[in-house]
């Protein structure tokens, strides 16, 4: 079944109407260390045109001036409730505010990003006037100095998605992305759910168990979260447990989908799986490995074996997905010279410059660039 496109209701802006006559939506914006981009943010939330809001900072242990900054804004707007604790990152930091929360609807936005005056107003409006579960806007990146559109094809207005079909383009990942930042969720659907602790890529971990849950869910494509991609988190992201986790990841979901009778998710989530397992491999050479890595890598290695005996039963995209996995699963040498060796050549010449002292490899480099000139000894 086909999701259906909607025209939804404009209803009356909730501007000038009491807080009592809305819905309470907690707001819970989990904070480490990002005061470049806090006030931003923070702004962002307190100008919504939907005032009845419960703003849950949880500073989690912040170093740099974003306790201060938050306590300033805790004092001006009584609707925050501000929490400081010790670092134990963004998982607990959510569960924290998911738990101290009061409203019948969750939401939860990154410090780095910031939203849109009527960003709580389009996600309520198409929420309630659809009875859906889960309503999600469209987003701009903010890549560095550029502004651009996502990279999706949301259609055009107001789309209505039935708990199956929304499951089915949340494997897919092209409509309905599996980011936590994008959506307005009924609180209910958290019950008993906790994202997982100490691990990245933990909203990936827990949406499957959601949308399970949501009967109804709406996107709109108007533009209402802009999310900013620092170059610190895009550099830290390719990591041998940042790669695992997104591996344990889409790992987890395949006996949750056969469990719920959704096999063919369960197939796909496989190959998903499969193409994180296969990220790892240039990250694992010239390359140090700590204990947990080694465990990362072995857990992975233990995980994909059986497959090699399951090749045939996999729904490839392509005729080249099909090679690539099967050379990876049986000549994992062939593998890495076939299909990662850029990546590997890279990540030698690193490994080279740390095991170097830095005056020797500016030596080299200075050496290099005189041989090259015309006449050069």
């Amino acid at each position: 079944m086909k999701p259906r496109l909607l025209i939804s209701p404009i209803l009356p802006s909730p501007d000038g109407l009491d807080p009592a006559d809305l819905p309470l939506i907690s707001v819970i914006v989990p904070v480490y260390n990002t005061e470049a981009y806090l006030i931003r943010c923070l702004d962002s939330i307190i100008a919504q045109s939907y005032c009845n809001l419960e703003i849950i900072i949880i500073n989690d242990g912040s170093s740099d001036r974003c306790p201060v900054i938050a306590e300033e804004y805790a004092k001006k707007d009584r609707r925050i409730c501000l929490v400081h604790q010790e670092n134990t990152g963004v998982s607990e930091s959510r569960n924290a505010g998911t738990r101290l929360s009061h409203g019948s609807y969750l939401s939860f936005i990154d410090s780095d990003d910031f939203i849109e005056p009527d960003y709580y107003e389009t996600l309520y409006r198409i929420l309630s006037s659809n009875n859906a579960d889960i309503s999600i806007c469209n987003k701009r990146l903010i890549d560095f100095t550029v502004v651009c559109p996502f990279p999706n094809d949301i259609p055009e207005g107001v789309t209505l998605f039935s708990g199956n079909e929304a499951l089915t383009e949340l494997v897919n990942d092209k409509w309905l992305r599996n980011y936590l930042w994008d959506k307005l969720f009924k609180k209910d659907l958290f019950s008993g759910i906790e994202f997982p602790k100490d691990r990245t890529f933990e909203d990936m971990a827990i949406m499957h168990k959601i949308f399970y849950r949501a009967k109804t869910i709406v996107i709109t494509n108007e533009i209402k979260y802009n999310y900013t991609l620092r170059e610190d988190a895009l550099s830290s992201s390719m990591t041998i447990c940042n790669q695992y986790h997104r591996f344990l990841a889409h790992a987890e979901r395949v006996p949750f989908f056969k469990n719920v009778n959704r096999g063919d998710l369960a197939l796909k989530e496989i190959i998903m799986a499969l193409h994180s397992a296969m990220n790892e491999v240039p990250l694992a050479v010239f390359h140090f490995k700590t204990h947990r890595e080694k465990e990362y890598l072995r857990a992975i290695k233990t995980w994909t074996a059986p497959y090699k005996d399951k090749l045939d039963t996999l729904p490839y995209e392509s005729a080249s997905e099909a090679k690539k996995i099967k050379r990876f699963l049986t000549s994992p040498t062939f593998f890495m010279v076939r299909y990662a060796s850029k990546d590997v050549y890279i990540r030698m010449k690193s490994f080279i410059k740390q095991l170097l002292p830095a005056k020797l490899v500016a030596l080299f480099i200075a050496a290099k660039s005189v041989i090259k000139k015309p006449g050069g000894a």
